[in-house]
């Protein structure tokens, strides 16, 4: 079905709407579409922050009809733009409606839509004008969908983010053009898919590569939100993870009345703090020392090795405990010069032999590890760094180290530790 260019109009829009008791509905072709909401809190904060509009569809006969299948009727690509601006039209009247003074307002958008080049932006700047948003309030959220040109698709958005709008990258992790999108498009916030979040919540290993995710994410520009959080195993993970914000069933059903969805949200947040405080407190760590423990074995091995140049001597003042693994030395331009010491010969340690071709170290340069930077720049100091991955290991390890001076050179002084098999942080 074809639409004429004034069917697209923001006033054309703006006659589908109309004012019920239950806040704002729109009609498409016989079907009522209303709005609820889901609140976004932030973990540090300790509030709600944003709330997602969420459309819900009911057809001539009652039946209610998902999103999804909504637009997938949507065959041209003017149709299914007439839809995403009546929808986004929808939330925001129904959002400014409730009167909410702050917070973030999350919008959904296509990459169908974007990649059309049919988003003008005198629409968008006209919701805004009419109902008194300002932009910087507005999140536009890219669904995880293909679409034909990323390129494009990237500079739309920049155009959206140069305006104050911010921009969500949804469903990250359920595939298509994941991490180019994120590459490209430099988003505000990536939002992590539930599949992910359920990981969170598995093994020890699933645990960490969520931990690795988020910082990589955050390196690059981006605040991380997990959705579809709906148990405390769930949240206590990914506050461990380091996450930004979440949203999910876990704080409540999405709502027509934003603050019926956001009611229970911020108790529910203060006692899952309260929990996250206790089990820090209270979690049994037995084989990892703490960091003054650590200073002092490898401040003891660092000047054992200054007096004698014995590495190997040196070695076992620090390898007495379980979480040390591995002691070597650098010059001071990084390059390793002798072979390091483990607790265990290489032949004995099954993942050393599927490293083999790693072996040995000697001449390997470790300058680019933040940890030898750190003490090259603080000599006499040992600095704490990680987790990383250990190319000795094949696992996450932390390293520690302390720049000292031999009767030659400066070296810098480094032991590996490794995390207990629950993911353990040292402390």
């Amino acid at each position: 079905m074809s639409h004429s260019h004034h069917d697209l109009s923001f006033d054309s829009l703006l006659a589908r709407l109309t004012a019920t008791p239950g806040g704002w509905r729109a009609d498409y072709h016989g079907a009522t579409l209303s709005s609820v909401f889901q609140p976004v809190l932030s973990i540090t904060h300790k509030r709600v922050v944003g709330y997602e509009a969420l459309l819900r569809v009911v057809d001539a006969n009652g039946t209610s009809i998902s999103p999804t299948a909504l637009f997938d009727r949507a065959r041209s690509t003017a149709e299914a733009l007439l839809l995403d601006r009546l929808a986004r039209c929808l939330h925001t009247a129904n959002f400014v409606a409730q009167g909410i003074g702050d917070g973030w307002l999350f919008l959904n958008v296509t990459p169908r839509v974007l990649d059309s080049g049919l988003v003008h932006q005198d629409f968008i700047d006209s919701l805004c004008s009419h109902f008194g948003l300002p932009p910087k309030r507005i999140v536009l959220e890219v669904l995880e969908q293909p679409t034909h040109d990323e390129a494009r698709l990237a500079r739309v958005i920049d155009m959206f983010q140069h305006r104050e709008f911010l921009i969500a990258i949804d469903d990250f992790g359920t595939g298509f053009s994941n991490f180019d999108r994120v590459w490209r498009a430099r988003p505000d916030i990536v939002k992590l898919d539930r599949s992910l979040v359920e990981r969170a919540t598995r093994s020890g290993d699933d645990h960490r590569i969520i931990y690795h995710l988020v910082s990589m994410l955050h390196q690059a520009g981006s605040m991380v939100l997990a959705e579809g959080v709906e148990s405390e195993d769930a949240l206590q993970a990914l506050m461990e993870a380091d996450i930004d914000f979440v949203q999910g069933f876990r704080f409540g059903q999405p709502h027509a009345s934003i603050a019926h969805a956001s009611l229970s949200a911020p108790a529910m947040l203060d006692a899952a703090w309260s929990r996250f405080i206790e089990r820090r407190r209270t979690q049994p760590n037995p084989v990892q020392p703490g960091f003054d423990a650590i200073e002092r074995l490898v401040l003891a091995g660092a000047a054992a090795f200054a007096a004698t140049g014995n590495l190997q001597e040196a070695a076992q003042r620090v390898l007495v405990v379980p979480a040390a693994r591995r002691v070597f030395v650098t010059d001071e331009i990084g390059e390793q010069f002798l072979p390091s010491i483990g607790a265990q010969p290489p032949e004995r340690n099954p993942v050393a032999t599927r490293l083999a071709p790693l072996f040995p170290e000697t001449h390997s340069n470790w300058s680019r590890r933040p940890y030898f930077q750190r003490a090259l720049i603080a000599p006499g100091r040992v600095a704490l760094m990680g987790p990383h991955f250990s190319l000795t290991d094949g696992r996450d390890c932390y390293t520690a180290a302390v720049a000292t001076r031999t009767r030659e050179r400066l070296v810098v002084f480094c032991v590996d530790f490794v995390l207990d098999s629950a993911g353990t942080v040292m402390r």
